[in-house]
C-alpha cells in the first residue's frame, strides 16, 4: 500500500532535481536567443524544442498556454509552483520586474544563470562539509539499538529485564526519547539552508 506513493515522490523529487539542473543551461539559451533576435515567446518555444524534459516539457506547456490567451508570466508562475522550483520562481520574478522597469532581458537571464549555478555550488560543498557530521549522527542514532541487539543475543536474560521490569520499562523509554531527540539535533545542526 505504501508503495506506490513512495515510488510517485521519489520519481517528482528526481524530475524536480533534474528541473533545478537544467535550469541554468536553459537560461543561457534563452539569453543566446534573446541575442539573436528573437522575442521573448520565440525564443522560449525554439529552447523547448532544443532542451530535453522535464524543462523542454514545461517550455513547451508554458508556450501553449501563452498561446492560448494566458499571460506569459501567469504560466511561468504556475510552472514553478508546479515544478516546486524556487529558482524558476526567481528567473519568473526577475523576467516580470524586467518587463515593468526594462532593460536587457539577456544580461539579466546570464547573470540570473550565473547566480543560480554559484549558488548550485555553494549547496555541493554544504554538502560535503556536513557529510561528517550526517554520518556521525546516523552512526550515533544506531549505535544503541546495534548494542542492545547485540547484548539481547549475547545475553537475553540480562536484556529481558528491561522488557520485563517497570523500572526497566521506563529507562527503555527514557532512553528511546534521548536517542530521539539527540538524533533530532544533531540533523537539526547539520541541515543548512542556502
Amino acid at each position: 500500500i505504501l508503495l506506490p506513493p513512495f515510488i510517485i515522490r521519489f520519481l517528482a523529487k528526481r524530475r524536480a532535481k533534474k528541473f533545478v539542473s537544467q535550469l541554468p543551461d536553459t537560461l543561457n539559451l534563452l539569453s543566446s536567443t534573446l541575442k539573436a533576435g528573437y522575442s521573448f515567446m520565440q525564443g522560449m518555444e525554439a529552447v523547448s524544442l532544443e532542451i530535453e524534459d522535464p524543462m523542454g516539457s514545461e517550455l513547451r506547456r508554458i508556450v501553449a498556454e501563452a498561446q492560448l490567451g494566458l499571460p506569459v508570466e501567469a504560466a511561468m508562475d504556475a510552472s514553478a509552483e508546479r515544478m516546486n522550483s524556487d529558482d524558476f520562481a526567481w528567473a519568473v520574478m526577475a523576467v516580470k520586474i524586467q518587463r515593468e522597469v526594462g532593460g536587457n532581458l539577456s544580461e539579466l537571464l546570464l547573470t540570473v544563470a550565473e547566480t543560480m549555478t554559484e549558488r548550485e555550488r555553494l549547496r555541493r560543498d554544504v554538502a560535503t562539509l556536513t557529510a561528517e557530521g550526517k554520518m556521525s549522527a546516523i552512526v550515533l542514532g544506531l549505535l544503541p539499538i546495534g548494542l542492545g541487539l547485540v547484548m539481547w543475543t549475547m545475553n537475553p536474560d540480562y536484556i529481558n529485564v528491561l522488557f520485563t521490569d517497570s523500572l526497566g520499562k521506563m529507562l527503555l523509554g527514557a532512553a528511546m526519547t534521548a536517542v530521539v531527540i539527540g538524533f533530532a539535533w544533531m540533523k537539526k545542526l547539520i541541515d543548512i539552508e542556502i
